[in-house]
């Protein structure tokens, strides 16, 4: 089955009142058996619309992501967040089809984690958008890149949001940089910029102590 993600963007604006969210926000998550595979941490933002801090928390499923979201103890969590940050946070499907790569990537430690694309679009011509996305095929294979989110379902459940969502897991940071500046991939990217408007940064990921999600 497939696993749902919240994909949250954030802007704080209150960092004293945040630190109270956080707190109660991480005793929510470590209660209900959820995984921080992005805990703040450092990015490079490469399109659309900046956040400045972003958090991918992984639930067994969709629905188990969206029910969570939806339970009156984390509603109490939701007015914190509010009280002190601007929010997209969106609940998305994770993808369990058909891969670029052979395995997906594994970590080395918590010195080493894992790196992610974390994308928002809004498709703006679908067939040429399907021309990209045969392309991107060939550069996620060099650089063993693992789709964890690739469309599938999503509901915004604060703030602004995109129609589509894409999240891709790379071994590291380096290689996360060098597959998006790869000539492979950036010839992708051309068809995607005449097919689609959105949002991606590389950031690197959980490796520790969330770093007041």
């Amino acid at each position: 089955m497939a696993k749902g993600y919240w994909f949250v963007n954030v802007d704080v604006v209150d960092p004293v009142e945040f630190i109270t969210y956080a707190e109660a926000n991480i005793r929510f998550l470590r209660e209900q058996g959820a995984h921080f595979l992005v805990a703040g941490g450092d990015f490079d933002h490469h399109e659309g619309i900046k956040r400045h801090r972003n958090v991918l928390v992984e639930w067994p499923s969709y629905e188990a992501a969206l029910a969570a979201y939806q339970l009156p103890e984390y509603q109490k969590v939701v007015r914190l967040r509010r009280d002190s940050a601007i929010t997209d946070l969106a609940v998305v499907e994770g993808y369990d089809g058909p891969q670029a790569s052979a395995a997906p990537p594994q970590a080395v430690g918590p010195e080493f984690p894992l790196a992610y694309w974390m994308v928002r679009m809004d498709v703006t011509d679908p067939q040429r958008y399907e021309a990209y996305k045969a392309a991107n095929a060939q550069a996620l294979s060099a650089y063993k890149g693992w789709f964890l989110v690739r469309g599938g379902r999503a509901q915004v459940m604060e703030g602004k949001g995109r129609s589509r969502y894409v999240v891709v897991a790379f071994a590291d940071l380096a290689t996360a940089r060098a597959c998006y500046q790869s000539f492979e991939y950036q010839q992708a990217l051309a068809h995607r910029k005449l097919a689609a408007e959105g949002d991606l940064i590389i950031i690197s990921g959980y490796a520790g102590k969330p770093a007041a999600s």
